[in-house]
Parts: structure tokens; C-alpha cells; sequence
């Protein structure tokens, strides 16, 4: 979990990821300097499997990569501090994989109350793979994903120039590892004024320029860790 000024919503999404872990899970969360109550609501859990650690202070994507990197265990999930988990969220996707490496699932897309709106991320855009299908319009979703270990060995480090962490995270395991999308819906996508995602929001940050800069940083890294 990368967080960072998320004393809003945690609490309830920690409860949601600590009620299906086991007790030699761990969750490990990279706070970039939170200036609210975010440390202070985690800490309130006393809950030894919460691992806080200092992020690097380089937005988003890098965060998400210090917390990768500090995690030990086979299976590692990618979680935002604002969404809630559904129960068995961590078992439908543990035995998705044990026949693949990286998988995604469908969320209910929620108001800033959590309550779900009816639709799902997957009615928004439909999942594919395919690096190149996946280049042009990426539906490798952070907060849906659950990915083996073993993929680290390409992840990381993450390159510079890398504007957001699923989508590297997606074209690299589907360049080099297997994976599949499932039709669970697995978690509540909160909706709320502070979302960053383009692809749920619909409007994305980047200049044409920098859309096709940032395909072809994904391309040249990507390519050179065969």
C-alpha cells in the first residue's frame, strides 16, 4: 500500500485487508510523508503485520515501488489507501495464482461512501492482454492486481520516466509472464474528488507529446531485460 494523506478512508479499507490475512502475512505500507492522521490511524491498529516504512518522496508510482520492494511474501497484492477489499479477495485471487503469475480482477465502482454505483471497472474497459494491445490503452489496474513473486526478477527497479506503476507492471507481465483477467469482483473502487486514475476518470494529465514519450520509455525498457 503506497498512502500518502489518506486519514479519510484507510481505516476501513486496513480493516478489510487485515480480516482476510494470515498471521504470518504482512501488510506493508509506504507512506510519502503523510502530513494528517494516516501514521497515527495505522498505528492504532497495533497489529503487527502492519510494516510501515518511509517512502521516497517521488510521487506515486515510486512509492509503490519502495513498498514492492519491501515486501517478503510469494504472493504480493497491490492496494490503495482509499478502496475496501471484498471478503475472499485474497483467496479467489491466491488460487488464480497457481496456474498464472499476475492477475487481475474486477471492482465495483463506489461513491465516496463505498456504496456501489451498479457498474463494475470491466463495463468501463473491457480486459485485454497483449503488449502492444496493451500499449495503446493499458487495462492493468493497480488496486486489482495480485501478482507472483517471481516477476520481480523483471520489474524492478522501475525505470525513470515511468508515469504510473501498473502500467509498467502490466507491460512487463505481458511481455515476459503469464497472466489473466477474472470476472470477480473483488474490491470497492471508491470514487471521490481526489482519484488520480485516468482510466476510470477519463481525462488523462499527459500532452499528446508525452503519451507517445511515455510509450517509448515502456518500449525501450521493457525490451532490454530479456
Amino acid at each position: 500500500m503506497a498512502t500518502y494523506n489518506g486519514e479519510k478512508y484507510i481505516r476501513e479499507q486496513v480493516h478489510s485487508i487485515l480480516n482476510q490475512l494470515g498471521q504470518d502475512d504482512e501488510l506493508i505500507v509506504s507512506d510519502d510523508g503523510s502530513k494528517d492522521k494516516t501514521l497515527q490511524v495505522l498505528e492504532e491498529f497495533n497489529d503487527p503485520r502492519i510494516k510501515i516504512i518511509n517512502g521516497p518522496r517521488r510521487g506515486l508510482t515510486y512509492n509503490f515501488e519502495n513498498a514492492i520492494k519491501n515486501a517478503v511474501g510469494d504472493y504480493i497484492f497491490l492496494t490503495d489507501q482509499d478502496d475496501v477489499w471484498e471478503p475472499k479477495k485474497v483467496e479467489r485471487m491466491v488460487a488464480a495464482l497457481q496456474t498464472v503469475d499476475l492477475v487481475v480482477c474486477d471492482a465495483w465502482i463506489c461513491d465516496e461512501n463505498a456504496a456501489s454505483t451498479g457498474k463494475s471497472l470491466y463495463d468501463i474497459c473491457k480486459p485485454h492482454k497483449g503488449f502492444w494491445l496493451t500499449l495503446y490503452h493499458t487495462t492493468y489496474i493497480g488496486c486489482c492486481t495480485a501478482f507472483s513473486r517471481k516477476i520481480l526478477k523483471k520489474l524492478l527497479p522501475f525505470p525513470p520516466h515511468i508515469v504510473m506503476h501498473d502500467y509498467w507492471i502490466g507491460q512487463i507481465a505481458d511481455l515476459y509472464y503469464k497472466t489473466t483477467f477474472i470476472p470477480d469482483k473483488l474490491l470497492r473502487y471508491r470514487r471521490h474528488g481526489d482519484n488520480t486514475s485516468a482510466l476510470t476518470t477519463g481525462k488523462s494529465p499527459l500532452s499528446l507529446f508525452q503519451k507517445l514519450a511515455y510509450r517509448y520509455w515502456i518500449v525501450r525498457y521493457a525490451l532490454t531485460r530479456w
